[in-house]
């Protein structure tokens, strides 16, 4: 097809919420199994910018055109338009109506082949087709096999009133023009026409994504006797085509699912008089789409919830009805299907035909063989598309169960993910997650978006005056006015800043008061006492010390010495017995070290690593980080848990993690170029801090949360400020306060957390969470994380700027104490604003009360 050819946007000019930390994604993008940015290509659609909408809509959904008619639309059902007694804005609507008016002619431009390996993809649906798109962009030739005469997959028998073959053909022929590098085999079935041995041999990786073709039996009386297109999917198959099929009188079917709609929809459309659909299901449990259930209901087709089949009754080789039972469960306490009915509630049905889609099933006798199918499924662990074959992989409704569209794309997405990282050599990468992305765009100003109302797509059911009703579509777009009332409707939760010139629960408040009667003054009095709640209080009762209570006390002018804003403050770091001479030492460019990241997904070690070696930093583990640079080396301080573990000789130092009790037992390390320290918790330290000096150890690891060792402690345990208070007085009683380099550890966040423990005689901070949070982590069941929203570089990008932007806020401290270098701030520097963190650390109140009214 023709059109003009539409430039790709970079990705790095694409905001998410790592470079925003206050942009949070609507709940409709959330509910989306693709990530659609939906509140930006509906401000583009108000706007009239079509061409971008459509990119915006088609970067993570390569089936849009198909998605604009066939959606099950999650994303309305999680619209908080709704959520406030609304109707939810009708985004399949506006995607529909866009895609209608210039999809046809959008096209992106080719994407080369890089790379040298190849993908093998089984299957050419929704799932095969979006990795098949995601493999190709990211370089790889890839090979699609058919068994069909055509690709699409099952969206070739969705009926042709809900979806034309011609929009689909629109979204296949956009991803093939735009990704030349995917090559088309139709006709050709896996065991049938090539093997999965062969599929191996010509290609690096293989991906099953057969679909689910074959109907599931009843297995009941009467069901071998038969007649043509007793099963639903056949029928609908043949109708797809073009096979003529007439029905007449009234058909039964069986099954209350979303196919159970569509046969029952498509009877209607080729001659039955009457259409009932009988199923276990009670109505609120109908597996069926509610949209779909109710269209099929405005056409007159007639439901009858929580009935079985028992027998289907046949005269003379015709069905003549069904006998059906009452079904009084479907599933038992564990939740798993396990129907009971009541053997003496029965009743008998006429029917004409019979049509029974009680659900699918996958059919190839190869794989079944193999042992990667089984009863009806592909093998396939759904976190990672893996098959007990390390060379093959399989997703989609094959492997999971029949699902829509929009999450067959999500599988292939998922699919491609994790096949491009076996294919990179990444044995553990991080777990999979839908990405999401924003353009954040202005919100429309449409006066009136609070009270207008939603229009639904003109809705036509059957058009019995058409020559051949069963391709009459059931339902058209909505016009462009349509689309900007609709458009304007948003409230876009996506556009939270955290101030207070607009927040997303404003738009809320305002949509309610324009629903609320006027005079109704106890509506409006509960939506302003909801907006002057006042804050929580930050000190309350039982507060515990915390570094952000501590504030720095400005130069005073007779202290500028020097000019601190001109003059470049140094952050050269030694760790170690300096005034030593041949003792050993460690020299960075910065006060930090970085911990916790042990087994971390390797990108994510990857990309921390070069930003440590490339800004002077240094990490602390039980194993070295896995380096990204060969040309630098990252300092590494081995962590030796409880005494034990095994000292490796590269490393630049050996701390032996002590941990609540005091047994130091034989504490060496290997060769004299190696540090040696303790890693103690406040409970050990008039214990440990004399062991240390006595033995000529070069550091303290304070460790304030008590488990450096542990992965993430920091979101488990309140910080101990108070042990460098302990510390700092014990060494002072020994008149020994520069013998050994002090590291503290615990909450550290910021580059003015770590300014604040340099002040108090610490030679550097240890960053763990906030570093993790930077680099792509999340926080989840007080653990972090990772997944896979960032490539490796982004990963790189995001930390290399949280790490230099620490450090410039750490720098900047000293200058305002008319200081050039970190390490010469000190406890004076500092005020607390509480009582319990003064208490903690010796340092006084801002308000200047004295220390000694504590004790």
């Amino acid at each position: 097809m023709g059109g003009k050819e539409t430039m790709l946007i970079d990705q790095n000019e694409i905001y998410n919420e790592f470079h925003d930390k206050e942009w949070i994604p609507a709940p409709c993008q959330m509910a989306c199994p693709v990530g659609t940015d939906v509140p930006s290509y509906i401000t583009l659609i108000w706007e009239e910018k079509f061409e971008e909408a459509i990119e915006v809509i088609t970067e993570p959904n390569p089936f849009a055109s198909v998605c604009g008619q066939v959606c099950a639309m999650p994303c309305e059902s999680a619209c908080r338009r709704r959520e406030i007694g609304d109707k939810p804005v009708t985004i399949r609507a506006l995607k529909r109506f866009v895609m209608e008016k210039i999809g046809p002619d959008y096209h992106l431009p080719p994407v080369d082949v890089t790379k040298k390996q190849t993908i093998g993809i089984v299957g050419g649906g929704p799932a095969g087709l979006t990795a098949a798109q995601d493999l190709a962009r990211s370089g790889y030739a890839v090979y699609v096999y058919e068994k069909q005469d055509c690709l699409g997959g099952m969206m070739n028998v969705i009926p042709e009133w809900r979806l034309t073959r011609q929009d689909v053909e629109i979204d296949i022929n956009r991803i093939l023009k735009h990704c030349p590098g995917i090559k088309v085999h139709l006709g050709c079935g896996l065991g049938e026409d090539i093997s999965l041995e062969e599929l191996k041999k010509k290609h690096d990786a293989v991906l099953l994504t057969i679909g689910l073709w074959k109907d599931r039996k009843l297995g009941i009386p009467g069901e071998d006797y038969g007649m043509d297109n007793l099963y639903g999917i056949d029928f609908l198959n043949d109708i797809s085509k073009g096979k003529q099929i007439q029905l007449e009188g009234k058909a039964v079917i069986i099954g209350g699912g979303n196919v159970s709609m569509d046969v029952a929809r498509t009877a209607l459309r080729v001659g039955a008089q009457k259409a009932e659909a009988y199923c276990l299901e009670r109505r609120e449990e109908m597996p069926a789409f509610q949209y779909e259930i109710e269209q099929a209901e405005q056409e007159e087709v007639v439901i009858h919830p929580s009935w079985g089949p028992k027998e289907i009754l046949c005269e003379n080789g015709r069905v003549t009805g069904v006998e059906f039972m009452r079904c009084v469960s479907v599933f038992d306490n564990e939740g798993h299907f396990n129907p009971e009915y009541d053997p003496d509630d029965t009743m008998m049905v006429e029917a004409d035909a019979v049509l029974v889609s009680i659900g699918l099933q996958a059919e190839n006798s190869e794989l079944t063989e193999l042992g990667l199918l089984e009863r009806g499924l592909l093998k396939s662990d759904r976190q990672t598309m893996r098959t007990q074959d390390p060379k093959v992989f399989a997703a989609g409704d094959g492997a999971f169960g029949p699902s829509a569209v929009v999450n067959a794309m999500s599988y292939g997405h998922q699919a491609a993910y994790y096949i491009n990282a076996f294919l990179q050599g990444v044995e553990n990468p991080t777990a999979y997650q839908t990405p999401w992305r924003t353009r954040q765009l202005p919100i429309p100003q449409d006066p009136a978006w609070e009270t207008l109302p939603r229009e639904e797509q003109p809705f036509h059911g059957i058009d019995k005056a058409c020559s051949f009703p069963r391709l009459s579509p059931c339902e058209s777009a909505i016009d462009k006015q349509t689309a900007k009332r609709q458009a304007a409707r948003c409230f876009r939760c996506d556009a939270q800043t955290g101030t207070a010139n607009y927040q997303r629960r404003d738009r809320e408040h305002i949509r309610v008061m324009a629903d609320t009667e006027i005079g109704d003054a106890e509506k409006y009095r509960e939506i302003f006492l909801k907006r002057l709640r006042p804050r929580d209080n930050p000190f309350p009762e039982g507060h515990y010390a915390r570094l952000d209570d501590l504030h720095f006390l400005p130069a005073g002018l007779t202290r500028l010495v020097i000019d601190p804003y001109r003059e470049t403050c140094a952050t050269k770091t030694l760790i170690g017995r300096q005034w030593l001479e041949g003792k050993a030492k460690m020299e960075m460019e910065n006060a930090y070290f970085f911990s916790g990241f042990d087994e971390a997904p390797e990108e994510v070690q990857m990309a921390l690593s070069q930003c440590l070696a490339l800004d002077g930093c240094g990490y602390i583990g039980t194993k070295p980080i896995k380096v990204e640079l060969s040309d630098k080396k990252v300092p590494w301080l081995q962590l030796l848990i409880d005494g034990g573990g095994k000292a490796q000789d590269e490393a630049d130092g050996l701390i032996y993690v002590i941990g609540n009790e005091f047994k130091p037992g034989a504490l060496s390390r290997l060769h004299e170029k190696q540090l040696l320290g303790l890693a103690v918790t406040r409970s050990v330290l008039e214990k440990a801090v004399p062991y240390a000096l006595d033995q000529g150890f070069d550091l303290l690891l304070l460790d304030a949360c008590g488990g450096i060792e542990k992965p993430w402690i920091e979101l488990q345990s309140i910080p101990d400020l108070a042990i460098m208070r302990d510390t700092i007085r014990i060494l002072r009683d020994y008149n020994m306060e520069e013998e050994m380099s002090l590291l503290y550890f615990g909450g550290l966040r910021s580059g003015t957390d770590a300014a604040k423990v340099l002040a108090y005689n610490c030679n550097a901070g240890v960053f763990s969470v906030a570093a993790a949070i930077a680099i792509g982590g999340d926080i989840v069941d007080e653990k972090i994380v990772f997944n896979s929203d960032l490539t490796l570089d982004d990963r790189k990008d995001e930390i290399r700027n949280w790490v230099k932007g620490t450090i410039q806020e750490t720098a900047i401290i000293p200058r305002g104490a008319a200081k050039s270098n970190i390490h010469n701030l000190e406890p004076e520097d500092l005020r607390s604003i509480t009582i319990a963190t003064g208490k903690a650390l010796d340092i006084p109140l801002a308000a200047g009360q004295e220390r000694r009214e504590w004790y």
